[in-house]
């Protein structure tokens, strides 16, 4: 039987959330839609793509992580803080490549360069991480996700 959209985004979810980026941010993961308006946090939104049902499942879960703007000049211009938009994108490259298939019946993969887009309306950008994923189950929907990474709790 075939994943639905929301156990893959459920079991990134709990991926990313029992994992040493998650402890690196100053906000919470969210799942797409649930992030609050108002948020000024380094949130992590967990979106699901795309798949197709085949024997080995296939698709997309993307990753967007927000960090805001600075004001630099104390001038009320904002801008991209880029030394940490640096940070998250490696973190998140690392955390990535913590994604064996030891800790889960996932294979994953980076569908493109993690990169940084601009929210102007809300005075953030954000780190998107497209994760393509192949999922073999053996016909198990509920088998197990472990964590990839010992979290560090003191954030």
């Amino acid at each position: 039987m075939a994943k639905t959209s929301k156990q893959v985004q459920g079991d990134i979810y709990r991926l990313l959330r029992n994992s040493v980026l998650h402890t690196q941010l100053s906000g919470e993961v969210y799942r797409e839609g649930m992030r609050p308006r108002d948020s000024r946090k380094e949130d992590a939104v967990v979106i699901y793509t795309t798949g197709l049902p085949d024997e080995i499942e296939t698709g997309i879960v993307t990753l967007n992580i927000y960090v805001p703007d600075i004001d630099p000049w104390n001038n009320g211009v904002m801008v991209e803080d880029t030394e940490r938009i640096e940070q998250v994108e490696r973190l998140a490259q690392e955390w990535v490549d913590s994604l064996t298939c030891d800790v889960s019946c996932y294979k994953f993969h980076l569908r493109q360069t993690i990169y940084t887009e601009e929210e102007a309306e809300i005075k953030q950008h954000f780190v998107v991480v497209k994760l393509g994923y192949e999922y073999y189950a053996d016909g198990d929907d509920d088998a197990p996700i472990l964590q990839p990474q010992d979290a560090i709790t003191d954030h």
